[in-house]
């Protein structure tokens, strides 16, 4: 079984249970026995990456989910979408049209990720990242599309339903459900209005009220930007990805339920990926606390509750191996995801209150924490987890609102 392993705490022998990616580079093989310059090149490099480190003696006691194909779908999908990303980012860097983009081989591009997605289900979402993508607004693309992706295509039915009710609402022939293009190419280019203002993202100080209006402005901004004969729902749904379910979103304050649900999802997996970006956003929060602020904390009513549902049950805060802190004092060791409650995974309590691992028969589990109640998860990754037991107020979503108020997240989150 592996056991996730801070780089600090890597020691030569220790042998790679899953690879290494920077971005859908392979670093380091699954398989790899550690050595010491192995060990010296990720403390300069990723001082602060986890890796998954198999453990022999777990293996051989506990069956435990596999997760590695989540990966390999995840650096494939962005391998695909630098080739396409790139040319257009460049394209626009130089101030030229978009006029000029190939939109039939884009279309083309696009639907074979599609496909490819499609034939390689994952079990949860995983999110990469590179050095080698130019910035964020290459990056971030690349994620949101891969996201809005997966949920989409988990939701297939409900897309299908919607577009028979928008459909028959505005007596204009009904168009299946099932296709995805749309989804894709606005999750591609949700986000190209802010390539004019890529140099807030660099900025310590809060916006003043003139760049907060522009940031506000940039779903219109891009919409405007793309080809005429770009794809119109796609167009739609960039003009529309920052609209909130209560209708407190901008540019316009559309509600929910006039939203396509296209743009409900991609609302989701902005928020969600723009929130976990500590390079980007001093205020980013981690993926755990980002999850449960969307889904269970004080931030749930901005996003449409199916949309948000689905998107639980993908992304799953602690991956499997994972090394969490319990009200015990001891911890325990994530060997399954849980879709209904991701907050409370089936775990093994396998090392003692000093991270020393018991001997075998002093091993408790698996144990489903949806049965157990009193244990609780209290850190992860030096983040205490308190959080996640209480109940937030509206107060306190006004609080947390209020500390990033002026500043670039305020916009992308929640």
């Amino acid at each position: 079984m592996p056991v996730m392993v801070s780089v600090p705490d890597l020691q030569p022998g220790m042998r790679l249970y899953r690879s290494l990616y920077n971005g859908y580079l392979v670093m380091l093989p699954a398989g790899k026995v550690l050595d010491e310059d192995d060990i010296g090149s990720l403390r300069r490099r990723f001082p602060d990456v986890h890796l998954s480190i198999g453990d022999p003696v777990l293996d051989d006691l506990v069956e435990f989910q596999d997760d590695s194909n989540n990966q390999e779908v995840a650096a494939q999908v962005q391998q695909r979408l630098a080739k396409v990303l790139t040319p257009a980012r460049q394209m626009l860097k130089a101030r030229t049209s978009l006029e000029g983009v190939d939109l039939g081989g884009l279309q083309r591009s696009v639907n074979s990720v599609i496909t490819y997605m499609q034939e390689n289900p994952v079990t949860a979402a995983l999110l990469l990242s590179s050095e080698d993508w130019a910035n964020h607004l290459q990056e971030h693309p690349a994620n949101v599309f891969y996201l809005s992706l997966l949920i989409g295509g988990t939701i297939r039915q409900y897309v299908h339903q919607e577009r028979q009710r928008q459909s028959a609402a505005n007596r204009i022939p009904f168009q299946d459900g099932m296709n995805l293009t749309a989804l894709a190419l606005g999750a591609l280019f949700h986000d190209i209005g802010m390539v004019p203002l890529e140099s807030l993202y660099g900025k310590a100080r809060p916006l003043s009220p003139e760049e907060m209006n522009l940031v506000r402005q940039h779903p219109d901004t891009g919409a405007a930007m793309l080809p005429k004969e770009f794809n119109p729902l796609a167009r739609l749904i960039v003009r529309t990805h920052h609209e909130n379910q209560t209708g407190t979103g901008y540019p316009a304050g559309v509600r929910g339920e006039k939203l396509h649900i296209f743009s409900r999802i991609i609302r989701v997996a902005d928020a969600y990926d723009a929130a976990c970006r500590p390079q980007v956003y001093k205020q980013a929060r981690t993926p755990i606390r980002a999850l449960w602020e969307m889904t269970a904390g004080p931030y749930s009513r901005l996003y449409d509750p199916v949309v948000l549902k689905v998107f639980a049950g993908l992304i799953q805060p602690f991956p499997i191996g994972a090394k969490i802190r319990l009200s015990c004092g001891r911890f325990g060791v994530v060997v399954r995801h849980n879709r209904l409650t991701p907050f409370r995974p089936t775990i093994i309590i396998a090392f003692d209150e000093n991270g020393r691992r018991f001997a075998q028969d002093r091993l408790e589990g698996p144990l489903d924490l949806t049965e157990h109640p009193e244990i609780r998860l209290v850190e992860f990754r030096s983040e205490l987890l308190q959080y996640l037991e209480h109940t937030p107020s509206a107060h306190s979503a006004d609080q947390d609102e209020a500390a990033t108020a002026g500043s670039l997240f305020a916009c992308v989150f929640p």
